[in-house]
């Protein structure tokens, strides 16, 4: 009876010839939707993130739930954003889950195994294996942002009716100032004396030329001495490429040329020897704390969205060496319409302001023209 009743109060809508499971749609919007090869992988990081959070929600008392385009609603898109927020503690309580769905889709590599020490946490503790990593309020809303255009997408393709976004916010993407280093930090970086480590001085190496020539760490992983054409470093920045084709060209200095020159290898494909990202990101802070670049600087935690202060080698990354280049060229010329040539950006972009800080000394100009 009860059924019955609730039928009555709320039929069931009828089922059209396209109504599909949520990730079979989901799977028609990426075979149909133009995604380039980073929002590609973005996205399934997103859609390994959502079947996890069908398993959780049937190890925490849902048992056969599943994800529905015609019944998603705001509280449901709330303990997604929650989930994607506490996938670490998830993982401590159902490691099972992510046995079944892992955090990370890398394929291992068939290699004889070799005995590396285990990684350690803060507190000196072993970190499992595969334990997702606490995610910050940035990316979570980056996560959703791709769910919302999805749904969006779904509406606009007749596969739903229901858009649980209109009555869900969003948290907003926030960034703070750009932290970059200056041309004399940078000259310090690589006149720092590594010989003892050779490995660390190689990948120094790499993050210096990056600061030459300001491209995003995935288009520098794809070039090959293909890309130097007349003493320049010419590429198609893969960020933007499906939208509009330009190429950089970046004209090479004498320490990029030096630097090419140390490492150049006709049988290597690579135009350097790099690390795996995340090894190059290792290296970059651990070059900056043998060259003393420890000046305390002023950041936001992206989970509390508090400010902290933090040596300078903390938070040294590859994407400071594109920032370096931005900030300081810059601060020399001041044109943002310029150095967008040189960047990869568009002209207006509003994501240029990320990349460059407006700094005392350009202050004190500006004020100074008051007099």
């Amino acid at each position: 009876m009860e059924k019955v009743v609730k039928k009555f109060h709320k039929p069931v809508k009828a089922v059209k010839e396209y109504d599909k499971s949520f990730f079979a749609v989901i799977d028609e919007y990426i075979a149909k939707h133009k995604l380039s090869e980073q929002r590609l992988k973005n996205f399934k990081v997103l859609i390994r993130c959502l079947k996890r959070f069908e398993l959780y929600k049937r190890k925490t008392g849902s048992r056969g739930f599943k994800l529905n385009l015609s019944s998603l609603n705001p509280d449901q898109l709330r303990q997604i954003d929650e989930f994607l927020a506490n996938e670490k503690q998830v993982f401590l309580q159902f490691p099972e889950i992510y046995e079944e769905v892992p955090y990370s889709a890398k394929l291992a590599v068939k290699t004889p195994k070799r005995k590396r020490p285990p990684v350690l946490d803060e507190e000196g503790k072993e970190v499992p294996k595969g334990m997702p990593k606490e995610r910050g309020q940035n990316s979570i809303a980056d996560m959703m942002n791709r769910f919302r255009a999805f749904i969006l997408w779904a509406n606009d393709n007749g596969y739903t009716t229901n858009n649980p976004f209109k009555h869900y916010s969003i948290g907003e993407i926030v960034y703070g100032t750009p932290i970059y280093i200056s041309n004399e930090e940078r000259n310090r970086l690589y006149e720092t004396d590594l010989s003892d480590d050779p490995a660390l001085a190689v990948q120094r190496d790499i993050f210096v030329f990056q600061c030459y020539i300001g491209c995003r760490v995935s288009d520098l992983y794809k070039m090959t001495e293909r890309n130097i054409i007349d003493g320049a470093i010419e590429y198609i920045p893969r960020k933007t490429k499906e939208d509009r084709g330009i190429t950089v060209r970046v004209p090479l200095t004498k320490v990029a040329l030096e630097i090419l020159a140390r490492y150049r290898d006709p049988a290597r494909e690579t135009l350097l020897p790099f690390y795996s990202e995340q090894k190059y990101n290792v290296k970059i802070k651990e070059a900056f704390k043998r060259a003393g670049l420890g000046r305390m600087v002023t950041t936001i935690d992206q989970r509390t969205r508090q400010e902290v202060q933090r040596p300078l080698y903390e938070v040294a990354s590859s994407h400071m060496a594109r920032r370096t280049f931005i900030g300081n060229i810059y601060k020399k010329v001041k044109d943002p319409n310029l150095v967008g040539t040189l960047s990869g950006h568009k002209e207006g972009s509003k994501a240029f302001a990320r990349y460059r800080d407006i700094d005392e000394e350009m202050k004190k100009e500006l004020v100074g023209l008051l007099e």
